[in-house]
């Protein structure tokens, strides 16, 4: 197996490792170290081994240089090769009209007429510069539309993580490649056509985390880039897996797939659960009889948090712990308690160190909601059923949700919750407050209803299993 980011806290890649693992398969999971790692790390996961592998982007500082030198250049006369020569020549300019007065007349005359010319090479100059800056800010402008892109140019990170990963794969000529991820694409595709020529069959599995074609980019250039790239590589796969209906529908329609993508939900393991050594309670050091309600996962403005924020300002005596992924101090979740103290929430607020994925329920078990604020109108969020869900539920906590489309389906169809509209303070903390009170309700439906029979991990392996073994024989 391979992945471009740390298995830390990749609950998805350890679990599907470890499945595989028992499915009787010789099993590596290699994988991408944090960035500003420069030394390759060798470990062991419940007798996988893994092999963590720095990934430099060395092509992506190469085009950030490439980019910052064709800014810069600039030709010499009639203009000048920099702002800062321009700026040096303006000023001595000034100097210049203040010492003339200490010159004859014919001497100021030349003068004035060496100045004259300065300031026309000057105003030049500012012209010249006012029509690049227009220009690259048409170039900059990466919402705008482009007849061809070139996605190797536009996100060389896919070559740096090919250049990083693909020769470890080599080395160790599976049978299976199963490539969690579309970053990992690109160094799949390399490295299983790289041992096809060798001879041998070889088989290539696609586990697509999410909807490519409508996630979240800082740019539509950046994300047609990325489906650009998915829709190339996916051409080369054996077998897709992902993380939802809707997402495999689209994959099976978008692409034309000859066989529809196996969806594998991202659910956690509820049968052999590890023991935390603390919970979720304890470390906000609250008493039993506390609200307390709970976020687990990154805490990226797409995530919505701030709205479970200001929520809570109308929400008295409710405490809010935030399980930050990576960890507190990663950007956005600071912040978040900045606003929580803008809010007056600062007091009931929480920012918690993650725990390591496998014992995440029993972690959370103390809390008595879990939510799930993801911002709407992007067809990834759409799309989706997070793992996190699915957390909150086997760890016995109620959940309020956005009211996505399989998000809010999910809570309506198992009736584990509440739903409100994505961004709305008022009907968050409004939806907050109906779950809190109706707790026992909910809970009772969790303990009652068959959801591990369909939503846990264990329920998803024979689909794994089923899959490893058509490629196998096939």
């Amino acid at each position: 197996m391979v992945v471009h980011t740390d298995i830390v806290a990749d609950a998805r890649v350890r679990k599907s490792a470890q499945t595989v693992h028992k499915l009787g398969y010789d099993v590596t999971l290699i994988h991408g170290l944090p960035r500003g790692a420069t030394e390759r790390v060798e470990g062991c996961l419940d007798g996988i081994p893994t092999i963590g592998l720095p990934v430099p982007f060395p092509t992506t500082a190469l085009k950030a240089e490439r980019e910052r030198a064709r800014r810069a250049r600039r030709r010499g006369f009639p203009g000048y090769r920099s702002k800062a020569e321009a700026e040096w020549v303006r000023q001595q300019n000034v100097i210049a009209g203040l010492r003339a007065s200490r010159h004859s007349r014919p001497v100021r005359a030349i003068l004035r007429l060496y100045r004259f010319l300065t300031a026309l090479r000057l105003h030049y100059h500012d012209g010249r510069e006012a029509r690049l800056e227009r220009r690259w800010a048409a170039i900059d402008d990466k919402d705008r539309p482009v007849r061809r892109l070139d996605w190797n140019y536009e996100v060389p990170a896919f070559s740096d993580i090919s250049i990083a990963l693909t020769r470890e794969i080599w080395r160790h000529d599976p049978t299976i490649i199963h490539a969690h991820d579309a970053a990992v694409l690109e160094a799949a595709v390399n490295a299983t056509n790289h041992l096809r020529a060798q001879g041998g069959r070889r088989r290539l599995i696609y586990d697509a985390h999410e909807f490519v074609a409508g996630a979240v980019r800082p740019n539509e250039r950046l994300r047609r880039a990325w489906q650009q790239m998915e829709s190339h590589y996916i051409k080369s796969v054996d077998a897709v897996i992902t993380v939802s209906e809707p997402i495999a529908e689209a994959l099976h329609r978008n692409y034309h797939l000859a066989v529809r993508p196996t969806v594998v939900l991202n659910a956690p393991v509820v049968t052999n659960r590890v023991e935390a050594t603390s919970d979720v309670r304890r470390d906000c050091q609250l008493g039993p009889e506390t609200p307390l309600i709970v976020y687990s996962g990154v805490t990226a403005p797409k995530r919505g948090v701030a709205t479970v924020v200001d929520a809570l300002a109308q929400l008295p005596g409710v405490h809010l712990a935030l399980i930050c992924v990576p960890s507190p101090t990663a950007p956005f979740a600071p912040e978040l308690a900045r606003r929580g103290a803008e809010m007056g929430v600062a007091d009931r607020m929480h920012l918690l160190e993650p725990v390591e994925p496998e014992a995440v329920l029993d972690y959370l078990r103390t809390a008595d909601l879990g939510v799930h604020p993801m911002i709407g109108g992007i067809r990834n969020h759409e799309m989706a059923l997070p793992n996190k869900l699915f957390d909150y539920v086997f760890a016995g906590l109620p959940i309020v949700t956005s009211d996505l489309a399989e998000m809010g389906d999910f809570v309506r169809r198992t009736g584990v919750g509440e739903v409100f509209p994505h961004g709305d303070v008022d009907a968050c903390a409004k939806a907050l407050a109906m779950a809190l009170t109706a707790l026992p309700q909910y809970r009772a439906r969790i303990a009652q209803g068959n959801l591990q029979e369909t939503y846990s991990w264990e329920s998803q392996e024979a689909k794994l299993a089923s899959l490893y073994r058509v490629l196998s024989e096939g």
